[in-house]
């Protein structure tokens, strides 16, 4: 039964990695005609049952405290204030009174939304779109490889070496990937946070303010060295495994 559930799993970590390669493939190509100012984005195009959409965007957010008391009979002027007004209340709060009050006992003292603003081009060479079609074609790789790898690991357990010289290798290979795609986002610092234009915002609305989300990914690089470590105990399984055949 466990051989089976590899084998299961094996195909399934085949076939994922097979679309999120073409993924990938499908990416890189739609960046190449928008760098040679064939076609822009968004781009949106579908065959038959098959449908691609792909967006460059930049991330953005919008910070501020929550009102701990505003009226809800404030002239529309009066309106754009520096708090948001979001409001906790507890059960035995009864409602309509004109003036809100934080009154719960777990009350939000500050907001922090954040997003994206999807980007409209004109084609053409552009260093943004061209470090964001990297960014996100490297990471679509990096995914692809570490579910082609599994697949092997898992293909590998279904015949019963679950720990070998071969497994080892597959848990390191995934281990790596996983911090060399944890370093990608490096690629942004090239152009900057909002590659190299200036971003103007004026108006009583909210003021959105576009971040960096380019660097390394703690998280992601923290798994990959529990993968690498993990490795390490499959190399120990497959020297007590091997020692275990010569006694034998």
């Amino acid at each position: 039964m466990p051989r089976r559930a590899f084998r299961i799993g094996s195909w399934a970590a085949l076939a994922l990695g097979a679309l999120v390669a073409l993924a990938a493939v499908t990416v890189v190509g739609i960046g190449a005609l928008a760098l040679t100012g064939r076609v822009t984005y968004p781009v949106n195009a579908s065959r038959g049952p098959f449908f691609i959409h792909d967006q460059v965007s930049i991330p953005v957010t919008y910070a501020a405290d929550v009102c701990q008391k505003a009226s809800t009979k404030d002239a529309p002027d009066e309106q754009d204030s520096d708090c948001v007004r979001f409001f906790m209340h507890g059960e035995d709060w009864r409602g309509g009174q004109a003036v809100r009050v934080q009154d719960a006992d777990v009350r939000p003292t500050s907001a922090r939304l954040t997003g994206t603003v999807d980007l409209t081009t004109t084609g053409g060479w552009n260093a943004l779109v061209a470090v964001t079609v990297a960014r996100k074609a490297l990471g679509l790789m990096v995914v692809s490889g570490v579910l082609l790898l599994l697949w092997r690991l898992l293909a590998n357990a279904s015949t019963g070496h679950v720990f070998s010289a071969r497994a080892v290798r597959y848990v390191r290979g995934i281990g790596g990937l996983l911090i060399l795609g944890s370093f990608t986002g490096c690629l942004g610092l090239l152009v900057g946070s909002t590659g190299g234009y200036d971003i103007e915002m004026f108006g009583g609305g909210p003021i959105l303010d576009p971040y960096r989300d380019w660097g390394i990914a703690p998280t992601q690089l923290a798994l990959g060295l529990l993968i690498l470590l993990l490795a390490e105990a499959f190399r120990h399984g497959a020297d007590v495994e091997a020692e275990h055949r010569l006694t034998v």
